[in-house]
């Protein structure tokens, strides 16, 4: 992970926007059109019912009786989804970061590598003005493995995989992410064994923790595949063998392409095209194969969306994903790679409420999801834009 200091710098500054109210306020969206992240046919002429935090009911206006108490929210014709989950973004223990991402409609981010002693610090982040946070803490990799020095858990043995992620997961770990990896552009480390690579998924799943891999590379995704990782936190480079596609489908594998990291790389002129990438995703997608969104935001040497992560969806829709196809990578399998799927990424009765309001109409043009009018975080109204 490469981080840029100024990047940072110049970023404009935005001031967050303050509450509405609380998530005991009971609120009603109305006179919208509802994507409720699973897939089903859009709901016309919506109506959206949020109390004490969680979804009440989701349905058409003459399903649903508005009650009387409830502050009515008029959408004025937008779209009404589950707020965004951005699966791979790094070093965000940052309350500017959390509120930027939620200020642009990410209502959940995932961690995927930030330095060690962090993970303690993220208690002070959980707040409605911030995204939530999911975070694994530091990548786990060999010992003089993978090059971020500031950013790794170096394990030398199974047995020693097992004792750090334990330690790892005592110390709030959400989940772990593992470096499957020794050579990108020429330089090359040690890697983790194969016996170490399933220590630590083993010890992360007996504790209840997903497994993220980084992998860019075939060989190394075929160790990933083996060792019954959660989801691929990278599209690799190379050919993706078919016969590994239809592994991850077997093994219900996720894929977080990453697509805007060769993008970047191409503009720097380490790859000279991302055709690769982009037609191992759309084969990936047409087998049946199961992605969530990522932009590797922080992780890479160009600027990355902080916010909405429209330049990946975009990406994504250029490697032959639908709209539809990447709203459910963005919500539904989102929450589901984070470990939150019983409680977010779609609107359901019982869910958590996590909703965003978009001005326009995003399965005929995905970019109009920057056009976000509405955050709802937690039940909160914390953007009201209309």
């Amino acid at each position: 992970m490469i981080k840029y200091i100024l990047l940072y710098m110049l970023l404009p500054f935005i001031i967050v926007s303050q509450s509405f109210g609380d998530s005991s306020t009971p609120l009603a969206l109305v006179n919208g059109t509802v994507i409720d992240g699973t897939g089903s046919e859009p709901i016309e002429d919506a109506v959206v019912i949020i109390e004490n935090g969680n979804i009440v009911t989701v349905g058409t206006k003459t399903e649903n009786k508005i009650p009387t108490s409830v502050k009515i929210i008029n959408v004025q014709g937008g779209t009404i989804m589950p707020g965004v989950i951005n699966t791979h973004v790094h070093d965000c223990y940052r309350k500017f970061h959390l509120q930027n991402f939620l200020q642009g409609g990410v209502t959940t981010i995932r961690d995927l590598g930030s330095r060690p002693e962090l993970i303690l610090q993220d208690k002070q982040l959980k707040d409605n003005s911030c995204a939530r946070l999911i975070a694994a803490g530091p990548m786990v990799t060999a010992k003089n493995g993978y090059p971020q020095e500031l950013i790794n858990l170096e394990v030398n043995s199974p047995e020693d995989a097992e004792k750090k992620i334990e330690k790892l997961i005592d110390d709030g770990a959400d989940l772990i992410k593992i470096v499957i990896e020794d050579i990108i552009w020429g330089k090359s480390w040690p890697m983790l064994s194969m016996q170490e690579i399933k220590s630590i998924v083993n010890t992360a799943h007996k504790n209840d923790r997903l497994v993220s891999a980084h992998v860019t590379w075939t060989k190394n995704l075929k160790l990933a595949i083996d060792a019954d990782v959660d989801d691929v936190a990278h599209m690799i480079v190379e050919y993706l063998p078919e016969p590994y596609i239809q592994e991850m489908i077997k093994k219900n594998i996720y894929l977080v392409p990453t697509l805007g990291v060769y993008d970047c790389l191409v503009k720097r002129k380490y790859m000279p095209d991302y055709t690769v990438p982009i037609d191992n995703l759309r084969r990936f997608v047409r087998a049946g194969g199961k992605v969530a969104l990522g932009n590797d935001y922080s992780g890479i040497p160009c600027a990355v969306d902080l916010g909405m992560p429209i330049t990946e969806m975009k990406l994504m829709n250029e490697a032959g994903m639908t709209p539809m196809q990447i709203i459910i990578a963005s919500t539904k399998n989102a929450a589901i790679v984070c470990g939150l799927g019983k409680n977010l990424g779609t609107l359901e009765g019982g869910k958590i409420a996590d909703v965003i309001v978009i001005d326009g109409k995003p399965l005929d043009d995905i970019e109009v999801m920057k056009n976000v009018r509405v955050v709802i975080h937690n039940g909160e109204l914390i953007i009201n834009n209309l």
